[in-house]
């Protein structure tokens, strides 16, 4: 780039030759680049061919007055930021009111007076200068913050996904189980059914000619064929049936509540129902040494995205799990708490869901970090610190608040407020 594209270009508006004249060089010799024009329809025209840093325009011209000029170059997004000033003659009736409604930001007079004219368009480029590189960080912070709901958004998914990974194993063998009961309990039906269609046709076989020595006949083939411990067995059997189809069919709901698609869209639900679902999924992992203790209040709905918040309870009660693993003497009764109830904080009404554990708990001196994004205390490999900081920004997108404190008795208790009655 040469010097004379770094100069600052200055179009003077003025139908007087003689103060043109005076203009062009009082502004070149201040080492600006300056054009200039006549008339008003000149005037947009070499605005179009290049635009000008700054615009000093004459208010009384024949056509097109500088009011109606200013206008026209305000009405186009374009050259909306020219910063222009008024040129007017002390003698001539001005309108300053008029002037700075069509989109003027100073004036000055004629007879011009050289070192105000220097001063006031000097001042006005700085500030259109500052205005610019304030206009050009906004849009370098707007694209920042795109780019930072983009990775997050990613983010969030990516431990979701990585939560579903942890989940896959638990979930395929809580499905084995019930369908392990639909599938033995449907070959131990099918045979019992083929007893009692062999009975069927037992039953018509003897009874063709009644008599007393066919009937007897008939009970005591019943009795070798073990009738009264089948026909109990055949119950046994259907409620095996019912019971597993009812398990696969909780499991299936509960991850498809887990791992709903609707992010982009609020939705009313309630909050007991997902944190069931996330226990239900969880259960493989915790239901040899873990009793989980319910307190539900009785809580309306909640407008939130679901599938993020199912992620924070995800999230939390895994830790908690986890926490309680990895003490080194296991109580003989481990207990994760689940409280839900309504709190009011600054006239504004909140859902809270306390989740509560006996686990290890964290140490005071990084009770603060925990929910700093990439901190961990688990091995390498085992957690990139991501977890309690998407849980945080997911509530804080909600307007609401997470909380943690450390028990006294060892555990740690999380605090989560959503807002109630909000769109």
């Amino acid at each position: 780039m040469n010097t004379e594209e770094k100069k600052e270009n200055i179009l003077v508006v003025d139908d007087t030759p003689a103060n043109l004249q005076i203009l062009l060089r009082l502004f070149r010799d201040a080492g600006y680049r300056v054009r200039a024009v006549p008339d008003g329809e000149k005037a947009l025209k070499a605005v179009e061919s290049e635009v000008p840093d700054i615009i000093l325009l004459d208010i009384n011209m024949p056509g097109m007055d500088g009011y109606e000029v200013c206008r026209q170059l305000k009405n186009r997004d374009q050259f909306r930021s020219i910063p222009i000033i008024f040129i007017s003659a002390l003698s001539e009736t001005f309108d300053k009111v008029k002037a700075f409604e069509s989109g003027g930001v100073d004036y000055i007079t004629k007879p011009i007076q050289i070192e105000e004219a220097r001063a006031r368009v000097k001042t006005h480029l700085a500030l259109h200068r500052y205005q610019s590189q304030i206009e050009e960080k906004n849009q370098q912070l707007n694209k920042a913050m795109k780019e930072l709901k983009e990775a997050q958004s990613q983010l969030v998914q990516t431990e979701k996904m990585a939560s579903l990974g942890v989940l896959t194993a638990g979930v395929a063998h809580e499905l084995n189980n019930p369908i392990t009961y639909i599938y033995t309990s449907t070959l131990g039906l099918k045979s019992n059914v083929d007893f009692f269609i062999s009975l069927q046709e037992k039953f018509n076989e003897l009874t063709t000619q009644y008599n007393k020595k066919n009937l007897e006949n008939f009970r005591q083939y019943m009795n070798d064929h073990d009738y009264q411990e089948r026909l109990e067995e055949f119950h046994s059997l259907v409620a095996n049936i019912i019971t597993g189809a009812k398990r696969t069919s909780e499991i299936v709901k509960s991850l498809r509540l887990f791992t709903r698609l609707d992010e982009d869209d609020k939705k009313i639900i309630d909050l007991h129902e997902s944190i069931d679902s996330t226990l239900l999924l969880l259960y493989n992992k915790y239901k040899d040494f873990i009793e989980v203790e319910k307190a539900y209040a009785n809580i309306p709905p909640v407008s939130c995205y679901p599938a993020k918040i199912n992620q924070v309870f995800m999230n939390i009660l895994s830790n908690a799990i986890e926490a309680i693993e990895l003490k080194d003497q296991k109580r003989k009764r481990e207990l994760i708490h689940v409280q839900t109830g309504s709190v009011k904080e600054n006239q504004n009404d909140y859902a809270s869901v306390k989740i509560a554990d006996t686990g290890i708990g964290i140490p005071e001196n990084i009770l603060d970090k925990i929910f700093d994004p990439f901190f961990t205390t688990k091995e390498i490999g085992k957690g990139v610190g991501l977890g309690l900081s998407i849980c945080k920004s997911i509530v804080e997108e909600h307007n609401g608040k997470i909380m943690v404190d450390r028990k006294k008795n060892g555990g740690t208790c999380f605090n989560i407020l959503l807002p109630l009655n909000t769109d």
